[in-house]
């Protein structure tokens, strides 16, 4: 029997009783630290190879992942520069966890913004909100995601168009690749993946009528595991065209996930 089903409804444990305040404590003091570097004057201030507001920005995704008891896993490295970056998608966590790797821009489907809480996290952290079904805003997201990339940012996302309830990789839709051909930028596939003992699919996603809280409580009581992000070869080939671009990455992470 799949494991999500055996827990479902298991929303509390001994881990909820110290995640559940170091959650709270990481949003109500952990948000309005990270939200004053992203302040003009302060944002660009250096810190090492990078700036203060991306280094707050990766630093608050990754103790968001440590709290619900998921280790980062990276195999693989971003190349430098500008770059389409792009996934699969298992849970809301895949955002904190590609943030986790590097403060990326990200497309995510319009719902999202009116989410509790992520919502706000998401538009703060620099989300494209993208209304499925509606050519007006796919054609707005895409001209805002070339004028990111020209602009030497990293821009990330999901191309199979939503979460899929079924373990696997999805067929990723090419539409939000033309950007990356315009801009003159590589596509980068990336494979996201949660696992202890074996892939944890059924466990991450959303269960059976199960709303965001829900999930959010189921997850504080899972035991750890780790969030294994695996970063393939750069498609440079722009003149394959965007479909072709599309099937290559999927390859990739298909390969990548189910390795």
């Amino acid at each position: 029997m799949p494991e999500h089903r055996t827990m479902t409804f298991k929303l509390f444990s001994w881990r909820s009783l110290y995640r559940g305040p170091l959650l709270l404590l990481h949003l109500l003091v952990g948000i309005p630290l990270t939200l004053l570097t992203f302040v003009p004057g302060i944002r660009k201030l250096p810190a090492g190879r990078w700036r203060l507001h991306e280094v707050s920005h990766l630093t608050w995704s990754r103790i968001m992942l440590r709290i619900f008891g998921i280790r980062l896993q990276i195999r693989g490295r971003l190349p430098d520069g500008p770059a389409l970056i792009v996934a699969n998608h298992i849970s809301w966590m895949d955002i904190v966890i590609l943030h986790a790797l590097w403060p990326m821009w990200l497309v995510a489907k319009a719902e999202i913004r009116g989410w509790p809480l992520i919502g706000v996290l998401a538009e703060l952290a620099g989300t494209l909100f993208i209304q499925r079904g509606s050519e007006a805003s796919r054609a707005r997201v895409n001209r805002r995601m070339a004028a990111l990339l020209r602009r030497g940012h990293r821009v990330g996302i999901f191309p199979e168009g939503g979460i899929r309830p079924e373990r696997g990789v999805g067929r990723f839709h090419a539409r939000l690749f033309a950007p990356a051909l315009r801009a003159g930028v590589p596509i980068v596939p990336v494979a996201i993946r949660y696992y202890r003992q074996g892939d944890l699919h059924e466990i991450m996603v959303f269960g059976p009528g199960e709303n965001f809280f829900a999930n959010i409580l189921r997850l504080l009581a899972q035991p750890p595991c780790f969030g294994q992000l695996m970063i393939g070869t750069p498609l440079l080939d722009t003149k394959a065209g965007r479909s072709a671009l599309a099937r290559q990455a999927q390859d990739v992470v298909k390969r990548f996930y189910e390795s």
